[in-house]
């Protein structure tokens, strides 16, 4: 079989100014965002990733870009994995108290995005496949932390108060490089987890936006970059412990492409690389929400962010919450795994925690399995079973944004490892 692949970025920052975002609105470009996509083909299978350069992707975007793909070629769109790299500088792209999704953006986000995936298709050459996987330690840390009182802070302004760090981090780095028949770098899959959270209400493309950049300049400026986030929901680019840390977007986007290039200069190549791709449908149940009711008004208790509870998200949690459970006791949660060669990726639709991922690459008996997660829709934060022990955080406090059962993430978990069984054949 002859492997093929191809790679194109395409340009998604907001062609009209001002524009609401994500906390706030602009009227100017910090720097430019993009989605960022590669098509793989071995002559039987062809997958897609499609990487945008925004907080969240909803399963309704995800399924119009899916769509929009297979009318234009043939990628079946259970075949394509869309993704957000978490960046938090975007555009109006969910709804929010005071701050409505901005559909216009949307219609061109989706627009967008099916065009780089037709590109990326389109410039699809032969070549080899080299796969890596290290370990990054210097950019995230566990965002939560356990305090004095026994109760769970995210993101402490002091650390007077503070007892421990609650978990790990995935400091897992997963690379999939591909060479054209030239030998020239064609493009990349980097597989990282971390929050990108620089500039929250400005238009930039974060950290990820960094190495991008920074490894165009080492490899090229046509070498395409696809950035997939993994299990970021409880880790972030600060240590609360080290307040002289640089968390910049350009510091940690500068590790990452340094990293990254160390393993792509260290790659052994093959023509050779089976893909397969498979998808489930799980249904995930509800959370109890009576905690929420009953706590409203004395929520400062969980130590949750006073901006978020000022703006009234808790109390319109409530409201919406109070009509999803009307309507259903659970939502469907797409679980995808893709294979190429030896790499195996597995999905979640959600702000997955580490310590779920860690689970699923424990248990996968494949050597380089990485999960990607906001990916194919978004079901809020799933923490792993052992965070809701404790009272407090803003991830495990019930709420719009943590609205699944308790053992949402092994049930997930579960579902990925029986997917990469299925793509392994």
């Amino acid at each position: 079989m002859t492997l093929k692949a191809g790679f194109s970025e395409i340009g998604i920052t907001p062609p009209v100014l001002p524009v609401r975002t994500y906390f706030a609105s602009a009227d100017s470009v910090m720097d430019p965002l993009f989605a960022n996509a590669a098509v793989f083909d071995d002559g039987t299978t062809i997958v897609a990733f499609l990487s945008l350069d925004v907080v969240i992707v909803e399963w309704e975007y995800v399924a119009r870009i899916r769509h929009g793909i297979a009318q234009q070629r043939d990628i079946p769109p259970d075949n394509v994995l869309v993704c957000a790299t978490h960046n938090h500088a975007c555009p109006a792209v969910v709804d929010r108290p005071g701050s409505a999704k901005d559909e216009h953006y949307l219609d061109f986000m989706v627009e967008r995005g099916i065009e780089a995936v037709v590109t990326a298709y389109d410039a699809a050459t032969s070549g080899e496949i080299g796969i890596g996987r290290s370990t990054e330690t210097r950019i995230a840390f566990n965002r939560r932390y356990i305090t004095l009182d026994g109760t769970v802070i995210s993101q402490p302004s002091a650390t007077d108060d503070l007892l421990c760090s609650e978990g790990v981090t995935d400091p897992g780095l997963g690379v999939v490089a591909f060479l054209d028949a030239t030998g020239r770098l064609a493009g990349m899959l980097v597989n990282y987890s971390c929050h990108a959270c620089h500039h929250m209400g400005s238009l930039s493309a974060g950290y990820p936006g960094v190495m991008r950049n920074q490894l165009k300049q080492r490899f090229g400026d046509d070498c395409g970059i696809v950035f997939l986030n993994g299990a970021c929901g409880n880790v972030l680019h600060t240590n609360y412990t080290d307040p002289d840390l640089d968390t910049s977007k350009e510091h940690c986007g500068t590790l990452l492409a340094e990293h990254v290039a160390e393993v792509v200069e260290g790659l052994e190549y093959t023509p050779d690389a089976t893909i397969a791709a498979a998808q489930a449908v799980i249904p995930v149940a509800y959370r109890d929400i009576s905690g929420l009711a009953e706590n409203l008004d004395r929520l400062h208790e969980f130590n949750v962010f006073k901006a978020v509870y000022d703006r009234g998200w808790y109390h319109r949690s409530l409201e919406l919450l109070t009509e999803l459970h009307a309507r259903s006791d659970h939502e469907d949660a797409r679980i995808q795994a893709i294979r190429l060669g030896d790499a195996f990726f597995g999905t979640a639709p959600a702000e997955y925690f580490a310590e779920n991922a860690l689970r699923i690459k424990e248990l996968s008996p494949y050597r380089h399995t990485f999960v990607v997660s906001l990916a194919n829709g978004w079901l809020g934060y799933i923490p792993h079973p052992a965070a809701f022990e404790r009272k407090g955080g803003h991830e495990t406090t019930w709420a719009l944004w943590s609205k699944m059962e308790e053992r949402a993430g092994e049930i997930l978990g579960d579902s990925v490892l029986g997917l990469l069984d299925q793509v392994a054949g």
